[in-house]
């Protein structure tokens, strides 16, 4: 080991904080937490032999700089290497082959004339994951007769949110999953029990006694920390929330979000190529985390959502995300709904009941 030199593995991404560092395994989808210091460190070893760490780190750092590298060792986050330079970097650009990544369609009603011509654009426009939103409560031969509408389409991924689905037997639900292999996951609300139906490998159905709110979106959590490649890239080079992202309300309204106000046309007058092509549409898809106040000296901001529709300072459009409980002056998680600074926020937004009711 003397004359070896240490390097993180290239799926391992440092990202620097105001008071800690992160390093993100971007394989194996974990995050760890270190002292901010151990920044500095890594940077002062990068090409430095392990026999001559003891000409730059004092007798009291030395012990500590070596438990540190033991610990990314173990956990497979870095290695000593005789020749570190073969390792090519890794690229950390980001594209897609399609005007729309993502989509999220509200259905208002049982009727469904609408979408058959939303899924038809979205398929042209070469959106790849969806989200659907059925506001009304619905059976199983609903959701079915919505699925049939998939047959001949080329989306990867499927999640279903409903205000409330009623079912009778467990076979009923698999049978969901068999008709529709991509759907991912399904959530009913306003159930009379929070538990998980049906769970198998990637497929999940589970059921909540909260209602179905489009208030509810943006929480972020240590939870909900996604670290991955695509969304590391992504958010180092987009808004990780609204870029490439789409929405048509249960009114056939055009938007960034749902729980956006501003709308780019209707289905009923205005394709969905039409209201992406508005340069106002694409405002927000390219404000990074580096750009927004507060996420801009976070270790988490590229494995982190952005919400945009719920933010600190509603008239700035920079401003960090509502309900965010983490300071990363502290390096600490808070609960976001009793910050005192977040009150005025909260009631902007009409917010206090869904607060309160936690």
């Amino acid at each position: 080991m003397n004359n070896k030199i240490f390097r993180l593995f290239e799926n391992c991404k440092v990202v620097k904080g105001a008071q800690e560092i992160a390093i993100c395994d971007l394989q194996f989808n974990e995050v760890y937490k270190f002292p901010l210091a151990l920044e500095g460190a890594l940077n002062k070893i990068r090409d430095l032999p392990h026999s001559r760490y003891v000409e730059y780190f004092s007798k009291d750092e030395l012990p500590i700089l070596q438990e540190f590298l033991d610990y990314l060792v173990l956990n497979n986050l870095g290695h000593f290497s005789d020749c570190p330079d073969i390792f090519i970097p890794m690229p950390l650009e980001w594209d897609f082959p399609g005007a729309i990544s993502n989509a999220i369609i509200e259905i208002g009603d049982r009727q469904t004339d609408k979408l058959e011509k939303i899924l038809f654009e979205l398929n042209m426009m070469g959106c790849k994951s969806l989200e659907l939103r059925v506001l009304f409560d619905c059976v199983v031969d609903d959701l079915e007769k919505i699925l049939e509408m998939f047959k001949n389409s080329a989306f990867q991924s499927i999640n279903i949110l409903c205000k409330k689905v009623r079912w009778q037997q467990r076979s009923e639900i698999q049978g969901l999953f068999v008709l529709e292999p991509r759907i991912m996951m399904i959530a009913a609300f306003g159930c009379e029990s929070n538990d998980i139906v049906y769970f198998e490998e990637d497929n999940i159905f589970y059921q909540s006694q909260e209602k179905l709110n489009i208030n509810s979106c943006g929480k972020i959590t240590f939870g909900s920390l996604n670290p991955n490649i695509k969304m590391f890239t992504e958010s180092l080079n987009h808004n990780s929330c609204l870029n490439r992202k789409i929405s048509i309300d249960s009114d056939g309204n055009i938007k960034n979000c749902p729980s956006m106000k501003e709308t780019f046309g209707n289905i009923v007058d205005t394709t969905l190529t039409e209201a992406v092509e508005n340069p106002d549409f694409k405002k927000y898809w390219n404000i990074n985390k580096d750009k927004i106040h507060v996420c801009k000296d976070c270790e988490f901001r590229y494995i982190c959502t952005d919400c945009r529709a719920y933010v600190d300072e509603p008239e700035d459009i920079l401003s960090k995300p509502l309900k965010c409980g983490y300071n990363p002056y502290k390096g600490e998680w808070g609960e976001w709904s009793t910050n005192p600074l977040k009150q005025k926020a909260i009631d902007f937004y009409g917010m206090r009941g869904m607060v309160d009711g936690q």
